[in-house]
């Protein structure tokens, strides 16, 4: 476990577990949602990385340059492939001071025909954290890809999320993107939703102008979730009766790659041998 401290943000990282966040708090305060103190899944952590993909690829067939790749399902009885292979793998310790860590992973290639080299850097300030996702093409030829960042958010009676999008994807009963819809959204972000009244959600929001505001009264703190511009997507998981929520910074849609949309709507990206890029989470937290 490494734990970094600067003004009065204290942050747990777990380089063995996805290269996850396990706490992040302010001032005594969580900022995420806090894992059990041990013998914890990932997906009981405060934030693991996307990486090489975000979110799901139908089937997991990846449908890339006239080839269908398969993938391995990755997520229990799921029908589909998710968030690729960061979350689910062992991270080295590249560098560590007392407010800044990097980790970083090589992949080679298996069911992702691509070999690809990740990093992850981790810096506290005067006003949160900063965390940035880079990824590294070490194939010789062209590998489709995405990013993201999967956060866990307190969900508290008085939860509220701000967020300025264009629209919602609907999905399926397996969470696949489905139809489009620009007004009438289950979570009015734009005017701040109540998280507490809020209906299940697991939905993708494009067209997201970066940052979100998050209020949490109840404990005093509110939250500024930025990102980088190339961070369209906001994608939403509100699950019901449960104490959290997922805001979820990313550079795609669901199944991006199998979709017929343009790439300007889907967010699908590729990079050449030896290309790098980069994205970064912004938590700005004031009490």
């Amino acid at each position: 476990m490494i734990t970094l401290a600067k003004d009065g943000f204290e942050l747990d990282i777990d380089p063995s577990t996805g290269g996850a966040i396990t706490r992040f708090s302010c001032a005594g305060k969580d900022v995420l949602r806090a894992a059990p103190e041990r013998g914890y899944d990932v997906r009981e952590t405060c934030c693991f990385p996307l990486v090489p993909y975000a979110n799901r690829i139908e089937h997991g067939r990846l449908r890339f340059q006239g080839r269908e790749i398969p993938l391995t399902l990755n997520f229990g009885d799921h029908p589909h492939s998710l968030h690729g292979h960061g979350w689910q793998t062992a991270w080295r310790v590249e560098s560590l001071a007392g407010d800044r860590a990097v980790l970083a992973y090589d992949y080679k290639p298996g069911d992702w025909p691509w070999a690809y080299s990740a990093e992850e850097v981790f810096t506290l300030g005067a006003e949160g954290l900063a965390v940035s996702l880079a990824l590294r093409n070490r194939a010789t030829s062209e590998m489709p890809f995405s990013l993201g960042f999967h956060p866990y958010f307190p969900r508290q009676a008085s939860t509220r999320l701000t967020a300025t999008v264009a629209g919602m994807w609907k999905s399926d009963p397996t969470m696949l993107p489905i139809d489009y819809i620009g007004d009438g959204l289950p979570l009015d972000l734009a005017h701040g939703a109540k998280l507490s009244e809020a209906p299940f959600v697991d939905n993708c929001f494009p067209g997201w102008h970066p940052p979100a505001r998050i209020d949490q009264p109840d404990s005093g703190l509110t939250i500024s979730l930025d990102a980088s511009s190339d961070c369209r997507f906001l994608h939403c998981f509100v699950p019901v009766g449960e104490n959290f929520f997922c805001a979820e910074p990313v550079t795609v849609m669901p199944n991006a790659f199998n979709r017929l949309e343009p790439a300007s709507v889907t967010g699908a990206r590729t990079l050449g041998p030896g290309e790098r890029f980069a994205i970064e989470m912004r938590l700005r937290v004031s009490i």
